[in-house]
């Protein structure tokens, strides 16, 4: 006979290995390196020394929506487009007084990334002269904006692991309503028949009584004899219906048991399998959390 060996849930998702990314298509990992590479940036006619970084897991009108967001808090005005600017901003590291960045970004498809490209400017056509600084400045946003994107990842499966664990709780809720429902169902059962036990014992009794009035009125031909006896036979019929109806109960609850106990392997799978997707998500949480801690 073949034996099947069932893990608990815990431990089957402790054992389980979760996959390289999420239903989402997150990775669960962080496997890149940060790095500014130098580049130049077209402003109108003039071209500005820039600096590009890379935004994984992301594409040009996110990585652009993160830098206007953030730089709009430390500027007078962010407008325009290709590029885009942000006037008025401050940024002590690399100027004493407001400068102007101007931002410009590209998607790389294939590999599923942005490329952002910063120019740290006093004007239009002028850049500022801490271009060092200004790198560095571009290594610390990528940084920021990579961290950035995977909060965003992280925020969407918290909101899965709570959905995850009210759809666990509604699998628990209905395993147990299937549990009270049968042990209500057996009191039932037991109620019922106890009832017809005693249904039974008065209608033997009473056939019993019957018999011997029976034999007693064919001697004597008493009315009074034949009176009692249609008295008991009429309380032989009731008790006879009342048995009937008795064992329709218990028909009638029996069913109702037998489907509940074909719907509990159901609710107990409905609950396993709930349970495992719930550790999953936390599982992935834990994993994208370390992958945030990694991007430095």
């Amino acid at each position: 006979m073949r034996k099947t060996i069932l893990l608990p849930v815990a431990l089957f998702g402790s054992l389980c290995c979760i996959g390289q990314t999420t239903k989402e298509g997150y990775a669960l990992s962080w496997a890149h390196t940060l790095t500014v590479v130098p580049d130049t940036l077209v402003n109108g006619t003039f071209k500005l020394p820039a600096h590009t970084i890379t935004i994984f897991e992301s594409d040009a009108s996110t990585a652009l929506d993160l830098w206007k967001a953030d730089f709009k808090t430390m500027s007078t005005e962010v407008s325009g487009s290709k590029p885009m600017k942000a006037i008025g901003a401050v940024q002590p590291t690399i100027a004493e007084g407001p400068i102007m960045v101007l931002a410009q970004s590209t998607t790389d498809k294939k590999a599923g990334s942005a490329r952002l490209t910063l120019a740290f400017a006093k004007n239009d056509s002028v850049a500022v002269d801490q271009q060092q600084a200004a790198s560095n400045m571009a290594q610390q946003l990528a940084v920021k904006y990579n961290k950035a994107v995977v909060q965003a990842q992280l925020a969407t499966k918290e909101k899965s692991l709570e959905k995850a664990t009210d759809k666990l709780s509604d699998a628990q809720g209905d395993a147990s309503k299937l549990e009270k429902k049968s042990g209500k169902i057996n009191s039932d059962l037991k109620k019922t028949k106890s009832k017809q036990a005693k249904i039974q014992a008065n209608n033997a009794k009473l056939s019993g009584e019957i018999a011997g009035l029976e034999k007693k009125f064919q001697m004597t031909n008493n009315a009074k004899d034949l009176e009692k006896l249609s008295k008991l036979r009429s309380k032989l019929v009731k008790g006879e219906a009342d048995l009937a109806k008795q064992m329709r109960t218990e028909t009638k609850a029996q069913d109702n048991l037998n489907k509940v106990e074909g719907d509990k392997p159901d609710a107990v799978m409905e609950q396993q399998e709930k349970a495992q997707t719930k550790e999953q998500v936390q599982q992935e949480i834990e994993a994208l959390k370390r992958k945030l801690d990694n991007i430095r």
